[in-house]
C-alpha cells in the first residue's frame, strides 16, 4: 500500500474524531471550570500522575500557564500536589477524590450524548469496532 495514502486516510481518521469530539462534549463538561483546566483534568485522569511540566507540553501552553491552571484547580480542590521527597523541586500532580468524581460525572454525560449520537449497534459491529480500536491502539497511536 502507498504510504502517503495511509497517513492520508490516518489524518482523515483524526479529523473525524476531533470533529465529532464537539458533539459528544455538548453540555458535558462542568461548568465551574474552563476547557483548559478540564483538559488538564482530563490529562491527569488518563495519565494518573504527572508533572506541571508535563502538562504544559501535553496542552502546548507555557509553564507559568500551566502552573496557573493548576493553582486554581488545586483552590477548586480537584488536584492534589505532592512534592517528591527526594528531590524538594518536583511535585507530582494527581486528581483528588473531588476530581475524579467530575471526570467520572464528566464521561457519563459523554456516554449519554455518545449513544445519543451513536444509536444502536449490534454486537458483533461492537466487537468489531473494540478490535478495530486494539490495533490502532497498538499500531498506530502508542
Amino acid at each position: 500500500m502507498d504510504k502517503n495514502l495511509f497517513f492520508q486516510a490516518i489524518i482523515s481518521f483524526i479529523g473525524t474524531v476531533h470533529a465529532n469530539t464537539h458533539s459528544l462534549m455538548k453540555d458535558a463538561r462542568s461548568n465551574e471550570i474552563t476547557p483548559q483546566q478540564h483538559s488538564i483534568l482530563e490529562y491527569v485522569f488518563f495519565s494518573k500522575a504527572v508533572t506541571t511540566s508535563q502538562v504544559a507540553d501535553c496542552l502546548n501552553i507555557s509553564l507559568p500557564n500551566a502552573s496557573r491552571e493548576l493553582k486554581k484547580l488545586s483552590r477548586l480542590e480537584l488536584i492534589v500536589k505532592e512534592t517528591d521527597e527526594k528531590d524538594r523541586r518536583k511535585t507530582t500532580i494527581s486528581l483528588s477524590e473531588k476530581g475524579q468524581n467530575l471526570m467520572l460525572l464528566t464521561f457519563e454525560r459523554i456516554q449519554k450524548n455518545f449513544w445519543e449520537q451513536a444509536g444502536q449497534l449490534p454486537e458483533d459491529e461492537m466487537q468489531l469496532i473494540i478490535s478495530s480500536m486494539n490495533v490502532l491502539e497498538k499500531k498506530v497511536f502508542f
